[in-house]
């Protein structure tokens, strides 16, 4: 899960009057008895939901390769979100760099290490980092930074796969699954390279919302526990993380002609839906805060070679 930065609250000020009057007793009391607002964990004041819009931008990408996959990342390393679009038939990644509004423009091309079958980004969503996490077709996972040119890699078993970006508390946890299998292969990302935590049973669940809470409770530690992956052909449309700011995760998917949010509210998960026109089912969807506003944007790359950027803006 994404990290999810808090919102600050505070108290308007008391104003005390002078005088000699002074409070009945049953009043002061009473005051006395008040309850204190529960604090988090940390001590801090929890955080509250914020009321959100969306506006929708389309931008161009390349016409004549259809592109099955993106990842947004900084690969030109100036603090704004870029996009590498992929093509799980060809060693390429086409970068398109941000611009802080929304808006790409056509940037470098990048050689990648192997054909992606399918890709996540190293860093949480709301991080600027410009490394991608790679499966090949013939099962190779591979860590592949744009500028830096580090590719520690590693190899799998599997001919088709999906990658998956957990958040833990102890970082990020990409977890590999080979289609048709009853299995995940588990890797953990430590000091920039990667640890191969090994094997652990999979489910697949047959609700886009069950996913969601067993992913939210998936233990990275037990090697028992079945990983929760989602329903049949949601891997790359459906994604998990915090819209509103409240610090509980959100719920992201396309399904039928319309782009769906189910957000938290007043501390419960998915308890509001809201919706937006997407007329095609797109290749895939990301979360990445691409205005610079901290809130995630939601972007869908479309078999058009379009972009669809939907901003999240507080209200």
């Amino acid at each position: 899960m994404p990290t999810y930065s808090s919102v600050e609250r505070t108290e308007p000020p008391q104003v005390v009057e002078e005088g000699p009057a002074q409070q009945p007793e049953e009043e002061a009391m009473e005051d006395i008895s008040k309850e204190p607002i529960p604090l988090a964990e940390d001590g801090s004041l929890p955080a509250t939901a914020r009321e959100i819009a969306f506006t929708r931008a389309v931008v161009d990408l390349l016409k004549f390769v259809r592109l099955t996959d993106f990842v947004p990342c900084d690969y030109n390393q100036d603090g704004v979100i870029d996009v590498l679009a992929l093509n799980s038939r060809l060693s390429t990644g086409y970068g398109f760099s941000g611009i802080g509004n929304g808006v790409f423009t056509e940037g470098p091309s990048f050689d990648l290490p192997f054909r992606p079958a399918a890709a996540v980004p190293v860093s949480d969503s709301g991080n600027a980092v410009n490394g991608l996490f790679l499966v090949s077709a013939a099962g190779t996972v591979s860590i592949f930074y744009p500028l830096l040119e580090d590719d520690p890699s590693m190899t799998a078993k599997a001919s088709s796969f999906s990658v998956f970006r957990v958040e833990t508390a102890d970082g990020p946890v990409f977890v590999v699954h080979g289609d048709g299998e009853s299995f995940v292969h588990v890797y953990f990302l430590i000091n920039g390279g990667l640890q191969d935590k090994g094997e652990c049973p999979a489910s697949r669940t047959s609700d886009v919302t069950d996913w969601y809470n067993g992913i939210t409770t998936w233990d990275s530690l037990d090697a028992q526990e079945p990983f929760p992956l989602p329903p049949t052909g949601m891997e790359k449309t459906a994604r998990i993380g915090d819209l509103n700011g409240d610090n509980i995760p959100d719920l992201i998917y396309y399904d039928s002609g319309k782009v769906i949010y189910l957000l938290s509210r007043d501390g419960e998960a998915l308890m509001e839906e809201q919706t937006v026109s997407c007329y095609s089912k797109p290749a895939a969807l990301r979360l990445a805060d691409v205005d610079g506003n901290d809130f995630l944007d939601v972007l869908a790359l479309m078999p058009s070679g379009t972009l669809e950027v939907y901003l999240v803006t507080p209200e």
